[in-house]
């Protein structure tokens, strides 16, 4: 049995307790009358994505849909930009984008007031062998314009326009102009707010730094022996100093040169390129000619060299006043003197009629006089590399099937004109392979944007199989790279 003041108490308990969790159960209840609290997804902005235009000595320019080269690059750029600006929740307005024309960016700002829309306009300019994309935002909210511009290959320029938006459209919604919510008001997040990963850095300035250093240390070396050699002296106690005088004026040098101008890779190995073979041409041609006259002394030969260097590495600087060099344009210059030194050994031997003597004559001439070809080319072309080391492994596997084929007319004894008729089938290999290889990989980025070309599209025109990043997967703010094998073309 309870005693009774225990129960006469439990009432006033209860009703104490009921008093103190009356205020908390009222806070954690629902008000069915209270409003909802606003949306934690910011509404999807109305946008205008404009044409890709191409810039051409400064002036803008819509592609005719028919045009090749930098025109269809514009209508990928059209087609990816657009599915990335919805991926990051904007909401496209394709009206009368058809027609649209060049609206400069002076106009873009006001354009976007008067109708209450973001507007993006992409350009696309030819850079040699890379491409500058822009891309500017103008916000309706704001008189301002957010610029990106970047510039890259063409291989990987639409995966880069993309990168590109991402950053724009983070930016604006990170930006003041996007508007500052109350005071009190729940925080407002949008797709366009949220955190997303850092784009990849763009490239360092200088970026042939390593490989200009690395080519002038060795060059410098180089000159330090050449001068000891051509003096006469076989002391080595000049000799190592003089090496390490010259490599280390040709390390100062070189970082001396990129840290005061932009040195790419394309114009570090263009230069190089100036220095290695005009050298061996002028040793290859000292052997061929005057060797023989010289007997053991071989002081000219250095000499030779010295002269050869100093004139290519002069005529490369001079032509990387005319144009930034392009590394489709550093491949050229060295596959010239290559295919130089390679063919004009085979007129040599054409000439004599005799495989035995080694043509150092010809190759000589032939490096020197393909080298020079090559670089002035380079200054004045658009080519990848790719498309360069293509031609010359056709060239490569035409000379040897040529070669090959032609071989019986060297067994036994040949005569003179069956050795020259060998050397003929050789040449012939090679520039049919040559030939070959550039017909297979006319590519489109390979002419330029500054004309305009509407004739139709070969029937076979096969692109270079490109291995690495060939895509990227989406799913919302998640992005993925896509790796693979891929080679495309029109059959």
């Amino acid at each position: 049995m309870r005693p009774p003041g225990l129960l006469n108490a439990l009432p006033t308990v209860a009703l104490a307790l009921s008093t103190l969790l009356s205020p908390t159960l009222a806070l954690a209840a629902p008000d069915p009358a209270a409003p909802a609290p606003a949306s934690q997804v910011a509404p999807r902005r109305p946008t205008a994505l404009l044409p890709t235009t191409l810039v051409e000595d400064s002036a803008q320019r819509v592609p005719d849909p028919s045009e090749r080269g930098l025109a269809e690059l514009a209508a990928s750029l059209d087609a990816l930009l657009a599915d990335a600006a919805q991926d990051l929740g904007l909401t496209l307005d394709l009206t009368g984008r058809a027609s649209a024309g060049v609206l400069p960016e002076a106009d873009l700002a006001a354009r976007a007031r008067a109708t209450g829309r973001l507007i993006i306009a992409p350009s696309v300019t030819d850079r040699g062998g890379d491409v500058e994309i822009r891309l500017s935002l103008a916000d309706p909210r704001s008189s301002t314009l957010r610029i990106r511009v970047e510039r890259t290959s063409t291989d990987v320029a639409p995966v880069r326009a993309a990168v590109m938006l991402r950053d724009l459209v983070a930016d604006l919604g990170a930006s003041p102009a996007a508007g500052r919510p109350e005071e009190g008001a729940p925080p407002v997040t949008s797709p366009s707010s949220a955190p997303m990963p850092s784009a990849p850095p763009a490239p360092n300035r200088s970026s042939g730094r390593s490989v200009l250093v690395a080519n002038a240390t060795l060059y410098g070396g180089l000159v330090g022996y050449s001068i000891q050699r051509s003096s006469g002296s076989q002391d080595p106690r000049l000799l190592y100093p003089l090496l390490a005088i010259g490599a280390g004026v040709g390390l100062g040098g070189s970082l001396i040169i990129a840290e005061e101008w932009d040195v790419g890779a394309g114009d570090a190995w263009f230069l190089a390129s100036g220095a290695w073979w005009p050298t061996l041409a002028a040793h290859l041609i000292y052997e061929g000619r005057f060797a023989a006259r010289a007997g053991d002394e071989d002081d000219e030969r250095w000499a030779f060299g010295l002269v050869g260097s100093a004139t290519g590495i002069a005529m490369a600087t001079l032509g990387l006043t005319l144009r930034p060099m392009s590394d489709g344009g550093a491949v050229l210059a060295h596959s010239g003197a290559g295919l130089g030194l390679v063919l004009g050994g085979l007129a040599e031997i054409a000439t004599t009629g005799n495989i035995d003597a080694t043509p150092f004559t010809g190759a000589g001439y032939g490096a020197a006089l393909g080298w020079l070809a090559a670089a002035a080319a380079a200054t004045q072309v658009r080519i990848s590399p790719s498309r360069v080391l293509s031609v010359d492994l056709g060239a490569v596997l035409g000379g040897l099937g040529g070669a090959a084929l032609a071989s019986p007319l060297l067994f036994d004894a040949p005569t003179a004109g069956e050795q020259r008729a060998w050397v003929g089938a050789t040449t012939g290999g090679v520039l049919l392979g040559a030939g070959l290889a550039w017909f297979l990989t006319r590519g489109s980025t390979e002419r330029s944007s500054g004309t305009s070309d509407t004739e139709p599209p070969s029937w076979w025109r096969p692109a270079l199989p490109m291995m690495g990043m060939v895509g990227e997967s989406v799913i919302g703010h998640r992005r993925a790279p896509a790796f693979g094998l891929i080679w495309s073309g029109t059959l």
